[in-house]
């Protein structure tokens, strides 16, 4: 095997899903993008005029949506902030969790690094 495929394979992109499309969301998924190691599959979102526009390069879906788009692109997570919007219910949570999908919750008040940091340290700890 050649050197730099080796060394893409190393570097595979963590695989994420974010719960809403607010200003939070927003500015959450620019930074991860930024600092580089994450891919976007999707958003979440409730209103049906946000579906299937694009935020950062990924496409917004339906909560109804959630677990077949976990389970079939292979999420390594769903990042959900605190505040309003649609939450899953617990069976939902439950469900990812059993597929080996970190549920990730954040508090908006938490500085955009911290979130950051809990990310990181939650996905390398799985």
């Amino acid at each position: 095997m050649s050197g730099w495929f080796r060394r893409l394979k190393k570097q595979s992109l963590k695989k994420l899903i974010m719960i809403d499309t607010g200003y939070h969301s927003h500015h959450l998924s620019t930074i991860l993008l930024e600092r580089g190691g994450f891919s976007l599959l999707a958003f979440i979102d409730e209103e049906p005029w946000n579906h299937l526009n694009l935020m950062n390069g990924a496409k917004i879906h339906y909560p109804s949506e959630l677990l077949a788009l976990a389970e079939k692109n292979r999420a390594d997570a769903v990042i959900k902030l605190t505040g309003k919007g649609w939450q899953p219910a617990s069976d939902c949570v439950s469900e990812l969790q059993k597929k080996g999908i970190a549920y990730i919750t954040l508090d908006v008040a938490i500085a955009p690094d911290e979130q950051l940091k809990i990310i990181v340290e939650r996905l390398s700890a799985e």
